[in-house]
């Protein structure tokens, strides 16, 4: 049984009508709790799917294929030991905890070029802060709302938690399992969808050459007629 609070109102015919909390309870059958554990396990991929959004706008990724699973959750000490950022070595979960801290928008001040001991050479833009992501705009404004979509999922994780003392069946291996099947359908769709758009591009052009060359047969057999 679960205690749940609801609001109580007085009888209509009275003069003051205050509302009383009061304590009531709800069985919870077997077909809630059903319910509420695939709740659990539905925000819990969102959750992934989120951070693999973030992984791949925050270069986290580099921009591959997928993002790997150390890319976007870390070694045991939660660090992405990235290529890509080298400097920062951040998973994309932790930019999603936290994504004011670690990204910004790519500056277009000076810029100076430094070459470590080992000699790499590199170049830095004055008004960057080495210690964080730089995106462009667009890449800026997906990582910060996927960052948001997914504290907000993760406080409806935890609010479902707390109250029916569920957590997800699935283990985050398993979910992003999921989240790989996700991305690589999402880009297969958009591959049959741009081969539609071009054979259809194809099939107007042809159309287009098509009238037009009767249009220069007519104006050229004009004076038969």
């Amino acid at each position: 049984m679960t205690k749940v609070k609801t609001a109580v109102q007085k009888e209509v015919f009275e003069p003051v009508r205050n509302e009383n909390n009061v304590i009531s309870t709800v069985e919870v059958t077997q077909h809630l709790n059903t319910f509420v554990q695939e709740q659990i396990n539905y925000l819990s991929q969102r959750a992934v799917n989120h951070i693999g959004q973030i992984a791949n706008y925050a270069n986290v990724a580099a921009f591959q294929t997928t993002a790997t699973f150390q890319q976007m959750f870390g070694d045991e000490r939660g660090l992405a030991h990235d290529s890509n950022q080298r400097e920062l070595k951040y998973a994309a979960q932790t930019i999603a905890g936290n994504p004011d801290m670690l990204v910004q928008l790519r500056p277009t001040g000076n810029v100076y070029g430094t070459q470590d001991a080992e000699g790499v050479k590199d170049t830095v833009f004055s008004d960057a802060d080495r210690n964080k992501i730089q995106l462009s705009e667009f890449g800026y404004k997906v990582v910060t709302e996927n960052a948001e979509k997914y504290a907000k999922v993760m406080s409806d994780i935890t609010m479902l938690n707390q109250q029916f003392g569920l957590e997800p069946t699935t283990s985050r291996d398993e979910r992003y399992a999921e989240y790989k099947v996700f991305e690589l359908t999402n880009k297969r769709r958009k591959l049959e969808m741009q081969a539609r758009t071009e054979s259809k591009f194809a099939e107007n052009k042809q159309h287009s050459e098509c009238v037009l060359q009767l249009v220069q047969v007519a104006n050229a057999t004009a004076h038969l007629v």
